[in-house]
């Protein structure tokens, strides 16, 4: 049977699963995840300026800033920065420091094996 449109999830920090991180920075997640699918999950999440060094990642993210802007830094001290517009696609095993250098807000798509 096809999909109609009652199967349609918005997307909104007014549904989904909130999570508080404690990674060190003030910020928070929203992710919705669809019930048909367990390998991805939509990800709004929101964060004050701070920075926090992180391990190698589980999965990968496709992110998409919608306001502020960031940098990270990988292991050896490469830097790239994003703002607000512009998206970006964070490979599984990638190590290094977050930076938000000016509050932010991100879509994600977050993509398990």
């Amino acid at each position: 049977m096809s999909k109609t449109v009652n199967d349609i999830q918005a997307i909104s920090f007014a549904n989904g699963v909130f999570t508080a991180l404690d990674y060190g920075m003030d910020e928070s997640e929203l992710r919705v995840t669809s019930a048909d699918c367990k390998r991805f999950n939509v990800a709004l999440w929101q964060g004050k300026v701070g920075a926090v060094d992180f391990p190698a990642t589980e999965t990968t993210e496709v992110c998409w800033l919608t306001e502020g802007k960031i940098a990270l830094i990988d292991e050896a001290g490469g830097r790239r920065e994003f703002s607000a517009g512009e998206g970006y696609l964070l490979p599984k095993g990638f190590a290094g420091r977050w930076e938000t250098l000016i509050d932010a807000k991100k879509i994600a798509v977050i993509l398990e094996d």
